[in-house]
């Protein structure tokens, strides 16, 4: 495999920087002690970076400074080391004997020039995008996106709604952020509840909005992310819905595997709004698909279709906790038949609440994993009986 990133070896370090590229040798030391699980099917590792868990395909370079860790695609990584270069300082050459043992090691520091006045100039990464503009807008020229914005079809949006309705003020109105799109239409990417509580009293006509201009959709659907998860948590339904229009592969993958079972991925996370085959536990597929693959994963799934078709899933994460326990585990003479019949000799609800009273969703899933593991011996059991009887 070759790539070609003027000035970067495969692996080496400079100015302090460390850099490897995924299928140029080994992975060196400081890699795979990032690295929370092994390779996956189709070639590709988590590493815990300096954002946050990232996924690394071949090819990438993963570059080091410090204790901090970064990936980045191989024609972006040159210009993305020489922007450390400018942020880090020369090395210090004039520590002396004990400075070391007082201090600890040398570290690096934002750097900084003087200028001819002898003021000091902080070097900065140069802004990303384009200078909003400012505008106060009628509300009914506002919309929202419900691909990838939150759902308001719940208990707590309405609560804030009405709250912000009921006691309106000014001071905490900051701008909404809002994308004009090239046919005009003006789309919130942050700030729909403010929009729809103002809509609701009636007496306030416009709001300040930001305004920015983004590529596509999928650009806008990244901004929401970035914008909500710095200030509060996401649910996993809406994080997961965001990161689907934003055509994350991880989001993408779980909702072809899901698709593919004949399940889909509820909308709200109250259980009491789910219809029969929708499932909410996107992070739990995501674990599996990292810990276990692909192929468990779906047969997963696709047993809980088949055994349940037509059935509300309730405690859909549980059974699906305990399955891949099941399975991952299984040896040679493992029988899926058996396991199907096993599965359809109860309800899902009943399943469900042989770990009723349990909290956690690993406590339920490892409850329920010894009820099923009992019932499908028994089905073995059973079965071998059958078979030894017909003989």
């Amino acid at each position: 495999m070759s790539f070609s990133l003027p000035a970067i070896a495969s692996t080496g370090s400079a100015n302090g920087i460390a850099t490897w590229i995924y299928g140029e040798g080994p992975a060196p030391d400081w890699v795979a002690e990032r690295m929370p699980g092994e390779f996956e099917p189709n070639g590709t590792f988590i590493i815990e970076a300096t954002p946050g868990q990232m996924r690394v395909h071949p090819g990438n370079v993963i570059i080091r400074l410090g204790a901090d860790v970064w990936v980045q695609p191989v024609d972006e990584a040159g210009h993305f080391i020489e922007s450390l270069k400018l942020s880090a300082v020369r090395e210090i050459t004039n520590v002396g004997p004990g400075k070391i043992h007082q201090f600890g090691e040398r570290r690096t520091k934002p750097s900084s020039r003087r200028s001819a006045a002898g003021r000091h100039q902080i070097r900065f990464h140069p802004p990303v995008g384009s200078q909003p503009s400012i505008e106060w807008i009628h509300l009914e020229r506002l919309s929202v996106d419900s691909i990838y914005q939150r759902s308001t079809d719940n208990v707590a949006s309405e609560r804030l709604i009405a709250s912000i309705a009921a006691k309106f003020d000014w001071r905490l109105c900051a701008p909404l952020v809002v994308s004009r799109r090239s046919d005009d239409v003006l789309a919130i990417i942050d700030g729909q509840h403010r929009w729809m509580a103002a809509q609701r009293r009636g007496d306030i006509l416009q709001l300040p909005c930001c305004i920015f201009r983004y590529g596509s959709r999928e650009e806008e659907a990244r901004m929401f992310i970035l914008a909500n998860r710095a200030r509060k948590p996401m649910n996993r339904l809406d994080d997961y819905y965001a990161a689907l229009a934003a055509a994350d592969e991880d989001a993408l993958e779980i909702r072809q595997l899901v698709t593919d079972a004949g399940l889909q991925i509820a909308r709200n996370t109250s259980s009491t709004a789910w219809k029969a085959g929708e499932i909410a536990f996107t992070s739990s597929i995501a674990q599996a698909i990292r810990r276990h693959g692909i192929p468990i994963t779906s047969a997963v799934l696709t047993n809980m279709a088949e055994a349940f078709s037509g059935q509300k899933l309730t405690h859909g994460g549980a059974i699906f906790g305990a399955l891949i326990k099941l399975m991952s585990g299984a040896g040679p003479d493992f029988d899926p038949d058996i396991l199907l019949d096993t599965l359809q000799s109860r309800t899902a609800d009943e399943w469900g609440k042989r770990a009723q009273g349990l909290h956690g969703g690993a406590a339920r899933a490892r409850a329920l994993y010894e009820v099923l593991l009992a019932s499908y011996q028994q089905h073995v059991e059973s079965h071998r009986g059958t078979t030894e009887a017909i003989q």
